[in-house]
C-alpha cells in the first residue's frame, strides 16, 4: 500500500517537481563541496608553501648563527605538524629541483654560491619516498598527509638541513552540521514547493472535475479564473469552450425540434388529400409512407424535447431503478430477471437514464423473448449487462443499428410504432452521462448489451 501511494505521489505534478528540486539541491550541494575542497586545497597549499619558506629561512639563520649543541633544541622548537626538520651529516637524495623556490630562499638568506640549496615541489597526488626510511616515525599514521615541499639546505658547518612540508588533514566532507543544514534546507524547499504547487494545481483539479461533469452532461457554473497567468488563460479558454458547446447543443436541439414540428403540418395535409384518392395499392402505400414519416417525426420531436429539458443531476439508487423497470415488464407478461445487488448510489439524470435503460430492456423482450439483467459495481465504474435469448445481430451490423432510423430487416414492422431511434437515443443518453453502450453476441446465443457508467 505504501509503494502504491508513493507511485501515485511521484506520478503527480507536485511529486515530480519536488523530486527534481531535491535532486537539484543535493547535486548543487555536492558540487559546492567539491569546489570548496579544491579551493581550500589550493589556499592551504599556497599558505603552507609561504609558511614553510619563512620558517626555513628563520631556522637556517638560527642554525648558522648558533653552536651545534643548540641545533636539536632549535629543531624541536621549530617543528610542527606540517613541517618536519632534521639535520644530517650526509646529504639525502631529493627529487626533481624547483628553481623558483631555491631562488627565493637563496635571495632571502643571502647565501653564497658555495652553499647548496635543493628544494623539490610535490603535487598532492604525487608519490614520494621522503624523508628517508631512517627518519620516518616508528608508528605510521593510518592516513599520511600529502607532502608539498621537501629538500635540503647546506649549513655553514657542512651539515644539511632536511625539511618536509606537509598539509593538514582534510576536514570531513559531510559533517553533522552540513547534513543538518542540508536537511533543513530541503525541508524548507519542500514546504515552499508544496505550497506553490498546490496553489498552482488547485485550479487544474477544478478544471478536471468540471470537464468530467461536462462529459456527463451536467451544466455547471464557469470556473473561477485564478492562479498564474498560464492557468488563468487555460481556465478562460475552457469556460469559453463550455459556453460555445452549450449554445451549439441548444441551437441544434431547437432547430431539430422546430423542423420536426414544422414538418407535421404538410404531412397532415398530405394524409387528408390521400383520403380522396381512389382505393388501391398506391393509396395504401402512400398512407403507409406518411404514417412512417409521422412516427419518425414524433420520435424525433420527443427526443429533442427531452434533451432540451436540461434535467439536473442528482443521486439515485441504480438497483432500484432497474428493479422498477423489470417489474413493469413483468407486469406486462414478459420474462425478465434481475440479479440481486446491493444498493449503489449513482449520480446522474434519472429520467434520461430511465428512458435509455427502458429502451434497451424493451428491445430485449421484443426481439429476444427472455431477458437477464446484471449490475456490476467497480471502483470507478458501474456496468449493466442486459442479455436476451434471441437470434442476435450479425457482427457487421453491430454498429449500424446505432445509426438513427436504422432497423434490421426482421424488425420492419410499422404496427409496433418502432422507427429505429431507440438504440440511437439510448446511446446518446448514455454518452451524456460519460458512459459507453456496446453490443455483442453472447457465446451461448442471444445479444449482450453492456452499459458502462463512470462513478
Amino acid at each position: 500500500m505504501g509503494i502504491e501511494r508513493l507511485r501515485y505521489w511521484l506520478g503527480s505534478l507536485t511529486g515530480q517537481v519536488i523530486l527534481v528540486a531535491l535532486c537539484a539541491l543535493v547535486l548543487a550541494q555536492l558540487i559546492s563541496v567539491q569546489i570548496y575542497r579544491v579551493e581550500r586545497e589550493e589556499a592551504l597549499g599556497l599558505v603552507n608553501s609561504r609558511f614553510t619558506l619563512q620558517r626555513l629561512i628563520a631556522v637556517t639563520r638560527l642554525l648558522n648563527q648558533s653552536p651545534p649543541g643548540l641545533h636539536q633544541e632549535i629543531l624541536r622548537a621549530s617543528r610542527s605538524e606540517t613541517l618536519l626538520l632534521t639535520v644530517d651529516v650526509a646529504r639525502p637524495l631529493p627529487g626533481e629541483r624547483s628553481e623558483n623556490f631555491e631562488r627565493i630562499v637563496r635571495s632571502k638568506l643571502n647565501y653564497p654560491a658555495g652553499l647548496d640549496i635543493h628544494i623539490s615541489a610535490e603535487t598532492r597526488n604525487g608519490r614520494l619516498d621522503w624523508p628517508p626510511r631512517e627518519h620516518r616515525p616508528h608508528r605510521r599514521p593510518p592516513r599520511p598527509p600529502d607532502i608539498r615541499l621537501y629538500g635540503t639546505i647546506e649549513l655553514a658547518d657542512g651539515r644539511w638541513l632536511s625539511f618536509t612540508s606537509l598539509i593538514d588533514r582534510e576536514i570531513p566532507e559531510w559533517s553533522a552540521k552540513a547534513i543538518l543544514s542540508l536537511v533543513l534546507l530541503a525541508a524548507l524547499l519542500t514546504g515552499l514547493m508544496i505550497w506553490l504547487l498546490q496553489r498552482t494545481t488547485r485550479p487544474l483539479k477544478e478544471l478536471a472535475r468540471q470537464a468530467e461533469r461536462l462529459g456527463r452532461g451536467d451544466k455547471a457554473e464557469p470556473i473561477a479564473e485564478r492562479g498564474p497567468r498560464e492557468i488563468r488563460e487555460t481556465l478562460s479558454a475552457f469556460n469559453r469552450m463550455q459556453d460555445r458547446l452549450d449554445r451549439f447543443v441548444s441551437d441544434r436541439t431547437r432547430m431539430l425540434a422546430a423542423i420536426s414540428h414544422d414538418l407535421r403540418t404538410p404531412i397532415t395535409t398530405l394524409r387528408l388529400r390521400s383520403e380522396f384518392l381512389p382505393e388501391g395499392e398506391d393509396k395504401q402505400k402512400l398512407q403507409e409512407g406518411l404514417k412512417r414519416m409521422e412516427q419518425m417525426l414524433a420520435a424525433t420531436l420527443q427526443f429533442a424535447r427531452e434533451d432540451g429539458l436540461a434535467e439536473p443531476v442528482r443521486d439515485l439508487d441504480l438497483p432500484s431503478l432497474l428493479e422498477s423497470l423489470c417489474d413493469d415488464l413483468l407486469d406486462n407478461g414478459h420474462d425478465v430477471s434481475l440479479e440481486e445487488q446491493a444498493p449503489i448510489v449513482y449520480r446522474g439524470r434519472p429520467t434520461a437514464l430511465r428512458r435509455a435503460l427502458q429502451n434497451l430492456l424493451e428491445n430485449g423482450v421484443k426481439y429476444g423473448g427472455r431477458v437477464e439483467v446484471r449490475l456490476l459495481a467497480g471502483k470507478d465504474k458501474v456496468r449493466i449487462l442486459i442479455r436476451d435469448f434471441g437470434p442476435g445481430i450479425p457482427e457487421e451490423q453491430l454498429e449500424e443499428v446505432f445509426k438513427p432510423f436504422t432497423r434490421l430487416d426482421s424488425a420492419r414492422n410499422l404496427e409496433d410504432g418502432s422507427v429505429g431511434l431507440g438504440l440511437a437515443i439510448a446511446r446518446t443518453l448514455i454518452h451524456q452521462h460519460g458512459g459507453e453502450l456496446e453490443l455483442g453476441n453472447h457465446p451461448q446465443g442471444g445479444l449482450l448489451v453492456t452499459v458502462t457508467l463512470p462513478r
